[in-house]
């Protein structure tokens, strides 16, 4: 007498179906843009009825925040892991803006997707975009504290101008890199904005550099980091 074996199909777990949904919204929405891109595409993306999707998310929106708010768990969990290990205020900025650029420079659809998409949401909710913009910012002015402190930096830097100033420039990166399609030269660009930055701020200078060549030394980097 013969013995028929079933076997069991594995249903994926809700973590799983998540990651797939999140994914296939990540490609729908790099592709065929927030506003264009729908529910429905990234059901068929993922292989699964739509209904399936709203189990877990409540709205496109919902589910943009997720692609985006994994995409930048990346880079601050490195980020925060590595810090405490780094030597020095100036080490530990000078890693943050590198890492800011390799983020930018390993995903340019991410880039596409933050610029074109995720900011121009017009709603009443905040933007994650936003949010992660002013918590990158809150570790650099938190560095820049610490360097003033321990007399790296001069007392009388303003925290918060550094901190526009370091993501002006990165802005300027991702824009030169998102219009050219050229890559990005992570260990040029970032001497490029560290050497401008620090010298109004470093307290080693036995003199303070005069306004007038601060803005001569921005202008030369904007020179190096806009497209042409």
């Amino acid at each position: 007498m013969s013995t028929t074996t079933v076997t069991k199909i594995k249903r994926p777990s809700k973590g799983q179906r998540i990651d797939t949904i999140v994914e296939s919204a990540r490609k729908v929405f790099c592709t065929s843009g927030f506003q264009k891109g729908s529910i429905d595409e990234i059901a068929k993306e993922a292989g699964i009825a739509e209904g399936t999707i709203y189990r877990y998310f409540d709205s496109k929106r919902d589910l943009l925040d997720e692609v985006l708010r994994r995409h930048y768990s990346i880079l601050f969990d490195g980020v925060e892991q590595t810090l405490p290990i780094i030597e020095g205020a100036s080490n530990r900025l000078l890693y943050i803006i590198r890492r800011i650029l390799l983020m930018i420079s390993e995903d340019r659809s991410m880039c596409r997707l933050r610029q074109i998409h995720a900011r121009q949401i017009d709603d009443e909710r905040p933007s994650l975009s936003h949010d992660q913009n002013r918590r990158m910012a809150a570790l650099m002015r938190n560095e820049i504290k610490k360097g003033m402190a321990d007399g790296s930096f001069r007392l009388d830097t303003s925290p918060s101008i550094v901190c526009y100033m370091i993501g002006g420039a990165v802005e300027i990166t991702e824009y030169s890199f998102m219009k050219t399609g050229r890559a990005i030269d992570i260990d040029k660009v970032t001497e490029s904005i560290w050497r401008t930055i620090h010298s109004g701020m470093s307290s080693s200078d036995a003199t303070a550099e005069s306004l007038t060549g601060l803005v001569e030394r921005f202008e030369q980097a904007a020179d190096r980091l806009d497209p042409k």
